[in-house]
């Protein structure tokens, strides 16, 4: 069974795919970080780095974002380029950009650089790659290129004509823009968050949408209806009063996910260790013993290991380089079948990652494509106190958890005003603009919000008295 919860508040949305009731992958977005990926714009080039091959460009954010250029261009400091930004920003780097555009639909991905057919390598059925590459040659592209999308399977020529035809307007649009005006300019802005994971990952099987704010529920069954009209009844909308999550009891997983140890089903548990330059797991057998051999043993524990360091990698969007420590095996056999289950629970995810094979140490390594923040940046910030050995609350964790807190108490309780008592930590979180997003809060659900200063108390920990 698969659902989407998306779970909308004042500082961060989140959107939690969820299968046979445990968490598979979190999408969040702060509302004080807006995201860049996806958004094409009309920059300005500020240098070209020639050893580099690699130009800045000023697309009218902060940081100039960084474009690599292929051999043999004729970009110069001070062209108008048009460029779309497949990276975030990370640290102290700007956003990486591409002047190869997609514009991406539901079933196809729309390439205006390019004049090729390309289909997702997940569709394996020669047969129907067949059957679409035939669809498409019988479709008017205007000379463009196109993605076939792994959810085209199956789907007709309707489908696709109607998926083209959005995308073909959207560039009429970008290209009109463009020509208004002179620097550098957003030219096009990505779905927000959950529309852009339905868009991404939604499919018939999915058994419903669970939303708990009522204008992002109106979207959903908005976009939904456009697709297929039975759809609407997948959508739900959650007005309980309760914290989403919790009620449908996946917060242990993310909780979990932000854990330095993990535990297995079967009593063993794999320890994730994250450092500059790699990330590294190690394997152990823990409370598991098993019933048969020392090999057998060993090997049980590895292929149990195998699909929660898969789900671990996704859910905590760890990427680069990744290093395995599995139990050592002594069978050759086993390891191959080691090796070949962790690529195939790694192959469910969307963003690649390749298995590339055991060294003579024993150790797999791993490789993922990087995309957006890690899991944990999402939700702690590195601590004052111990120069990042330990993790605080991020500020949006912060307000997010005060506004739960706010909800529980708007719908439990006839209150009318709360004290919030907390570390000198977060005090000076809240209180660095004035406190102004508390006030926001205030305003939001009618409630008055007091805030006062503890110094005994450790710097996550905020009480609510009343």
């Amino acid at each position: 069974m698969k659902s989407l919860l998306v779970d909308v508040g004042l500082y961060q949305s989140r959107v939690a795919y969820v299968e046979d009731n445990n968490l598979v992958d979190l999408f969040i977005q702060d509302k004080m970080d807006e995201k860049l990926q996806g958004n094409i714009y009309r920059g300005i080039v500020k240098n070209v780095l020639l050893g580099m091959e690699a130009a800045f460009v000023d697309i009218g954010i902060d940081k100039n974002a960084y474009l690599k250029l292929s051999k043999g261009h004729s970009i110069k400091t001070g062209q108008e380029v048009l460029v779309q930004v497949n990276k975030e920003a990370i640290g102290n780097k700007g956003p990486k950009i591409t002047q190869e555009i997609s514009i991406p639909g539901r079933y196809l991905v729309l390439m205006p650089t390019r004049d090729d057919i390309a289909i997702s390598n997940k569709i394996k059925d020669k047969e129907e790659i067949q059957r679409i590459k035939s669809i498409i040659e019988e479709i008017d592209t205007k000379n463009m290129g196109v993605i076939i999308r792994t959810e085209a399977t199956d789907k007709q020529k309707i489908d696709f004509e109607n998926d083209l035809n959005e995308a073909l307007k959207t560039w009429d649009e970008i290209q009109k823009y463009n020509k208004l005006g002179m620097g550098s300019k957003l030219l096009y802005k990505d779905l927000d968050l959950t529309l852009k994971v339905i868009r991404d990952i939604f499919t018939p099987d999915f058994e419903k949408i669970v939303v708990n704010n009522k204008q992002e529920y109106e979207k959903v069954v908005g976009v939904l209806t456009k697709i297929d009209k039975s759809f609407k009844n997948k959508v739900e909308y959650f007005d309980s009063g309760l914290d989403l999550f919790d009620y449908y009891k996946i917060k242990k997983d993310l909780k979990t996910a932000l854990n330095r140890k993990v535990w297995l089903k079967n009593g063993a548990y794999i320890i994730i260790d994250k450092t500059e330059a790699m990330t590294v797991i190690d394997v152990n057998t823990g409370k598991f013993t098993g019933k048969l051999g020392l090999d057998e043993t060993v090997f049980k524990t590895n292929l149990e290991a195998c699909k929660e360091i898969a789900r671990q990698i996704r859910l905590r969007n760890i990427a680069g380089i990744i290093i395995i420590d599995f139990i050592d095996m002594r069978k050759d056999s086993y390891k191959q079948q080691i090796l070949k289950k962790l690529q195939i629970n790694l192959n469910q995810d969307k963003t690649r990652s390749q298995v590339l094979g055991m060294t003579n140490l024993g150790l797999v390594e791993v490789v993922r494509k990087k995309s957006n923040n890690t899991l944990d940046k999402y939700f702690e910030s590195e601590c004052i106190y111990c120069s990042g050995q330990g993790h605080l609350k991020s500020k949006n964790k912060i307000l997010s958890d005060i506004e739960k807190e706010i909800i529980r108490i708007k719908n439990h309780t006839n209150l009318e005003n709360v004290l919030f008592k907390s570390s000198e930590y977060i005090f000076d979180i809240v209180k660095e603009d004035d406190f102004k997003h508390i006030k926001e809060i205030s305003k939001y659900y009618n409630i008055n919000i007091e805030f006062a200063k503890d110094k005994d108390l450790n710097p996550n920990d905020i009480i609510t008295t009343y």
